[in-house]
């Protein structure tokens, strides 16, 4: 190394001497996790998806261990075991609890945005919107009928960039 970039490099906290850093290449852990190797989770999950043959209702059938431990906490809170009926349904509360903050991902400020979109839809737009909401709900009936709309060219470009409450979306 030039005399003149060892002048230049001041070596404190942060910047550690060049000769002591990584050389270009290397691992900096080189004896850290091998490939492939399985996590516990990993495990756990192919231990679950694991087939056993169960006897239900007189028939052999093969269904995961997962699925056999599910049934069998099931059939023993139902049989009045208290352990099982409080896990069990802190399991259900928990999966409750997971469908509703999954329901919650729309934001409050996406349906702000929605209305601005739908305000600025003209009066043509705003019925083939409707019509194929209703389309989509499985009614027949058009909702044009319930709009008092001039449809002639002039009426539509009069009425294009007018904004709309929200009540009439």
């Amino acid at each position: 190394m030039p005399a003149r970039d060892k002048a230049k490099y001041a070596v404190g906290f942060g910047k550690p001497p060049r000769r002591t850093r990584f050389k270009k290449g290397r691992s900096g852990n080189p004896k850290g996790r091998p490939r492939g190797s399985r996590t516990s989770l990993t495990l756990l999950q192919q231990a679950l998806s694991e087939q056993v043959v169960v006897t239900e209702n007189g028939q052999r059938k093969q269904i995961t261990k997962g699925e056999a431990m599910l049934k069998q906490l099931v059939n023993k809170a139902a049989s009045g075991d208290p352990r099982a009926m409080q896990m069990l349904l802190g399991e259900i509360r928990s999966l409750e609890d997971h469908l509703e903050s999954s329901r919650a991902e729309v934001l409050p400020g996406e349906t702000k945005t929605q209305m601005l979109m739908l305000e600025r839809l003209t009066i043509p737009e705003r019925l083939e919107l409707r019509r194929l909401v209703a389309k989509a709900q499985g009614d027949a009936e058009q909702p044009e009928a319930d709009l008092d709309v001039d449809s002639s060219p002039a009426a539509e470009e009069d009425q294009a960039h007018e904004p709309v409450s929200e009540e009439s979306i």
